[in-house]
């Protein structure tokens, strides 16, 4: 191929490659912004995605099977921009907690600055759930065996919501992945452990045991690194999707589907997988 043909040909797939990021950088902007205005709409994924503990969800409130009662707002409208997302952290409502969908498709990228699907969190329902201290959670794990015939590691998980179950399919579909992925999943990096998340004084779900995170070693993570000139995160991930299937057909979202990528998370998140809830 001469210089011309060549000069020719990158800048065609240079062309043809800007142009994908940015169809799919502006579906995914559009979806934010019309799920915040249809939010009101989502309020059922909670009340499909945990039959065990919610009773009934209305527009305003969600009922638990033994009588408690939360609010689905805590303040009185929900986001229109995420300019100052660690606020929006800090006190997102369960109408939050459902507001940016998570995507399905294995075609996920470029994700939007501040597009972290599942981070928002109310945390009164997770204590309300899996347990409000330390003491209360640990009444409720149990000691799952983590791939038995290839890493036999022990796990302690929740039992709420059939977390440990859910676990246990997950690590036995794992076993029939090729050797070339166990690097991945050896040396967990934890499941239970009361604590917060780093840099902020918000509770990882760690503390909820509902949350694994695999191999730290071959994972990436956003405070690792540095912002480019632009004040922007670059994407980083050395997860094969063949791992993140798997735990994504039992309900778990990725931390690699985050701007603020966490490549080595998975969170039991069921509501994010509902029909209204998903995208």
């Amino acid at each position: 191929m001469d210089s011309k043909s060549l000069f020719s040909f990158t800048l065609i797939h240079s062309m043809k490659k800007s142009c994908f990021y940015l169809t799919q950088t502006i579906y995914l902007i559009l979806f934010v912004f019309t799920n915040s205005a249809f939010s009101q709409h989502k309020h059922h994924c909670l009340q499909i995605a945990y039959p065990e503990v919610i009773k009934k969800v209305t527009t305003t409130e969600v009922h638990f099977l033994d009588g408690t009662v939360l609010p689905l707002m805590h303040h009185t409208k929900l986001s229109k921009d995420y300019s100052n997302f660690e606020e929006f952290l800090d006190n997102a409502s369960l109408m939050n907690q459902l507001e940016q969908c998570y995507p399905l498709s294995e075609q996920y990228l470029p994700l939007p600055k501040n597009y972290d699907p599942g981070r928002a969190r109310y945390e009164p329902f997770f204590k309300k759930m899996y347990g409000s201290s330390a003491a209360e959670v640990r009444k409720k794990l149990v000691s799952i065996r983590w791939m038995p015939t290839v890493i036999n590691k022990s796990l302690m998980v929740t039992t709420v919501n059939g977390v440990d179950k859910k676990l246990l399919a997950i690590s036995k579909e794992l076993e029939t992945l090729p050797k070339e992925f166990h690097k991945y999943l050896q040396n967990p990096g934890g499941t239970f452990l009361w604590r917060t998340i780093a840099g902020t004084k918000r509770l990882s779900t760690h503390s909820f045991g509902c949350t694994i995170d695999i191999n730290v070693a071959h994972s990436d993570y956003w405070r690792w690194f540095s912002p480019n000139k632009n004040g922007l995160y670059e994407y980083k991930n050395r997860i094969p999707y063949e791992i993140v299937r798997i735990f994504e057909k039992h309900g778990f979202i990725w931390g690699g589907k985050w701007y603020h990528f966490d490549t080595m998370h998975f969170e039991y998140r069921p509501e994010l997988f509902q029909k209204d809830c998903h995208c």
